[in-house]
């Protein structure tokens, strides 16, 4: 005998174990199929129905009592239809073939005289209705708009939002049943009604034409609520029912956008709301940041926008980490549209700097740096820097802040002697945070700088002092700038120098200048350090090895018994540097060695990573061997390469004909020296073009047809996606050329391939190609982010079909704007010649909280 639902409830409770849990639902499980089996109706079929709706939520199996629940909602007893609708509802799902059978059902039920019984039809279809019956039953649902009961408008203003979001085609046949919902008193139904034009409104946008007829309607609703006394039923906290004026609000600006009649329409009240809504509870703030995003959306005049930031301003001040976030959020949003006002709050902005919730911290960032001017760039970059050096811990945040300064300083510089003394201030506070870039944009300002040279190394050296544990990144710089300018420590005029450019707000005491006993104590002191690093330690070697050229003679004794000191250390790094510069010290001709440690030229710009511009560590090896082979046809083959991607920008249906490779031939001493060309640039990116002035190469033109068969149309389950060309031309067969008497070896090919623009985001595929490797693609792809904000949770997934083999490297998740991110692959074609080279790119990113995911892009590499 089954038992009561009660009694079920309260021997699961009594469970001691998982498995005893067990026992008794399996027990009561197989008694409930027993009851359903029976073909006699004991009239306990929905005691049964509604234990195994517990047992559901309990997450045991329960499909076999599914068509129980269709048994139950053809029964015309209450009781068991509210059970069959329920069950309906929680054990199926609109994938369900089963739910076809209930729709004759839900017909008959939605003209049921009893209104409760239509509400259950209506409720049953909002949750879980599937295309086809929203189709079949959209005319009923209709017609109940017309009903006199605002109970049956409501659950039909709900159902309806369900029907158009499956079948958005019939989004036009709700537009006057939505329209006549707006016309009654009734707070559930005007609530339902505007949630339904909402949800059509967002479907297909050009809707919103027929609906801004409805503004003054909306507007007096929303006086009427502003101006209504207390009345217990609707009331919250104070406020006349905030969530329908939350809704009006949304409609308003959906229907306000690009409308400026309706915009001047609604400007008054959002005036009125927004200055008499207390902020002191929930609801008010919800109310007033719903009139805050439609004064910015809607064509609105400056004092009402201006209104709008200051009430974001005093968001900024609540307790509640919530509502700061979404204040900072929403003006992250609006920065373009109004940022003289928000100006007036950046003292506040700056303030949540300090918060402890990082979420917090970093928006407050990404807002500032999006505030930066030249005029307010001074105070904003002290203000970060003074809370980088009261912060503690979450490293990760602190090299953010310290990225976000440098790029603001590179922006927006007032004078040199600031952007150094921005550099060399983060260096000191955050020392080993910081990245390598910070310590080479100093190296660039004070290389290009002379007269900030003497200033540089005074306060590097008297910093690196002063410290009790100096960090890795400031001994580094400093050891660098004593190597390369220590020769204004010991000149009296240099220290003058310094001190004039001192600033009077510095800490540090005024510079005095120093004997070169104590500069090479300093140094000593520095290198018997536990945390002086081999890498310090190799500068300390270069640093005096130049010293001997720029200190007085007599301390060449002292400099070359240091530099002996590691002729015996067990790294083989400093050994070898050791045994070098002690044989240069013992030159005779010091001319020679002055021109060699002479000061080391500063270059013009940045110079990537190792790592950003080589996609591995074949790409060093493959040059040195090609080096001398490749000097001669760098320029024709550039040139080659840009008059084919301009003629297939022009004409995308044409190509052209590759050469047959030649043979390589040695050529004669007199012919390489006829035809000699410049040296390529050693800090060049792998993928730059050579500079030099290339030879124009003999054009020759093809017709050639693109692959009409997408090969990767089942990879990421998209066929849609549109293929990217990057314009190469595709050999074709040709009578042979005879070959001249003199050939060289076949040149590395590089191309690139645009991927995506948009969003603020541009991704671009640089490629490279060796003949010597047919089939072989080393890849970096490069992301550039030209918003104002960072791009989070960047994903790039690469695809390739069966007859390629890709091997890919981790990129970045966040991408801050100026700051290019990259990723290196490498793609293999195993049956070249036969298969065409190509593969899909998936990208999922958030930019300004707005989650993208992008369908996958085609892209041809052949």
């Amino acid at each position: 005998m089954s038992i009561k639902l009660r009694e079920l409830i309260r021997n699961v409770r009594a469970c001691k174990s998982a498995a005893e849990e067990r026992k008794v639902i399996f027990k009561e499980c197989a008694l409930i199929r027993t009851s359903f089996k029976q073909k006699v109706d004991t009239g306990l079929r929905h005691r049964n129905v509604a234990k195994l709706l517990y047992i559901h939520m309990l997450g045991y199996p329960t499909h076999f009592g599914q068509m129980e629940s269709l048994k139950l909602i053809a029964s015309p007893k209450f009781n068991e239809k509210r059970i069959g609708y329920l069950a309906l509802m929680l054990l199926l799902d609109e994938t369900q073939e089963v739910l076809m059978l209930v729709t004759n059902c839900l017909k008959n039920d939605l003209k049921h005289k009893n209104p409760y019984v239509v509400g259950l039809a209506l409720c049953s279809m909002g949750n879980i209705s599937s295309a086809d019956i929203a189709r079949d039953l959209s005319n009923e649902v209709i017609r109940l708009f017309r009903s006199g009961n605002p109970y049956i408008k409501k659950k039909a203003a709900l159902c309806a939002i369900r029907i158009v979001r499956k079948v958005p085609e019939m989004v036009n046949e709700y537009i006057e049943p939505a329209q006549s919902l707006l016309s009654t008193k009734q707070h559930c139904v005007l609530v339902s009604g505007i949630s339904l034009i909402i949800e059509m409104v967002q479907i297909k946008k050009r809707i919103a034409i027929k609906f801004r007829k409805l503004v003054p309607s909306l507007v007096r609703h929303l006086k009427n609520l502003l101006l209504a006394g207390y009345v217990s039923e609707y009331d919250v906290v104070g406020i006349t029912d905030p969530f329908l004026q939350c809704k009006i609000i949304e409609l308003l600006r959906l229907l306000g956008t690009g409308s400026s009649k309706a915009s001047e329409e609604m400007s008054d009240i959002l005036a009125q709301v927004s200055i008499n809504t207390e902020p002191a509870k929930n609801p008010g703030n919800a109310i007033l940041y719903e009139c805050v995003q439609t004064i910015m959306s809607i064509d609105a005049e400056d004092g009402l926008r201006h209104l709008a930031i200051n009430i974001l301003g005093r968001f900024l001040l609540h307790r509640d980490n919530n509502i700061r976030y979404v204040a900072l959020n929403t003006l992250c949003g609006v920065i373009n549209k109004d940022a003289s006002s928000i100006q007036r709050h950046k003292n506040h902005i700056v303030d949540c700097l300090k918060d402890p919730d990082v979420s917090i911290r970093r928006r407050a960032l990404d807002l500032i740096y999006a505030l930066v001017t030249k005029k307010n760039v001074s105070g904003l970059v002290r203000e970060l820097v003074n809370y980088l050096s009261v912060t503690s811990g979450d490293d990760e945040f602190k090299r953010m802040l310290t990225d976000k300064i440098v790029l603001v300083t590179e922006k927006y510089t007032p004078s040199k002697v600031w952007h150094l003394n921005t550099l060399l201030s983060l260096i000191e506070i955050a020392g080993d945070v910081t990245r390598e870039s910070v310590a080479a944009n100093a190296v660039l300002v004070i290389g290009h700088n002379a007269d900030l040279q003497p200033y540089a190394v005074h306060r590097l050296y008297t910093s690196m002092k002063s410290q009790v544990v100096p960090s890795i990144a400031l001994m580094r710089l400093a050891i660098y700038s004593i190597g390369e300018y220590g020769n204004h420590l010991t000149s009296e005029q240099s220290t003058a120098e310094a001190n004039a450019k001192r600033s009077p707000e510095s800490k540090q005491p005024k510079y005095v200048c120093h004997a070169a006993e104590d500069v090479l104590g300093t140094i000593k002191h520095i290198i018997s350090r536990p945390t002086c690093t081999s890498k310090v330690k190799a500068y300390v070697l270069n640093a005096l090895v130049k010293l001997s050229t720029r200190f007085d003679t007599t301390m060449e004794g002292e400099i070359k018994a240091m530099i002996k000191k590691f002729t015996s250390s067990m790294s083989v790094e400093l050994q070898q540097r050791s045994c070098e510069y002690t044989k240069l010290m013992e030159l005779s001709n010091g001319a020679i060695k002055s021109k060699i440690v002479s000061v080391m030229p500063t270059p013009e710009k940045l110079i990537t990573k190792k790592s950003e511009s080589k996609i591995d560590d074949e790409d060093d090896e493959d040059e040195d061997e090609d080096e001398d082979e490749d000097e001669d046809e760098d320029e024709d083959e550039d040139e080659d390469e840009d008059e084919e991607e301009e003629d297939t920008r022009k004409k995308p249906s044409r190509r052209k004909a590759k050469k047959p490779a030649k043979k390589p031939v040695k050529k004669p001493k007199e012919q390489m020296e006829q035809k000699a060309k410049p040296m390529p640039n050693p800090m060049a990116s792998l993928f730059d073009v050579d500079d030099s002035t290339p030879t124009p190469a003999p054009a020759a033109a093809a017709a050639g047809a693109q692959d009409p068969t997408n090969i990767l149309s089942s990879i990421f389950g998209d066929s849609g996606a549109a293929p990217v060309s990057n314009g190469v031309s595709i050999p074709q067969t040709t009578t042979p050329q005879p070959a001249p008497a003199t050939a060289t070896a076949p040149k590395n090919k590089d191309f690139t391939v645009p991927v995506y623009n948009a969003n603020g985001l541009t991704i671009v595929l640089q490629c490279r190609t060796d003949p010597s490797k047919p089939g072989q693609y080393r890849i970096r792809a490069v992301f550039t982010n030209n918003n104002q904000f960072a791009i989070t949770n960047f994903d790039m997934k690469v695809a390739v079909p069966p007859w390629m083999k890709k091997q890919i490297k981790p990129s970045a998740s966040t991408i801050n704007p100026g700051v290019p991110g990259y990723q290196f692959l490498q793609i293999v074609n195993s049956q070249v010649g036969t298969k065409t080279s190509v593969m899909k790119v998936k990208l999922d990113f958030i930019t300004n909280g707005v989650k993208n995911s992008l369908p996958p892009i085609t892209v041809n590499l052949q």
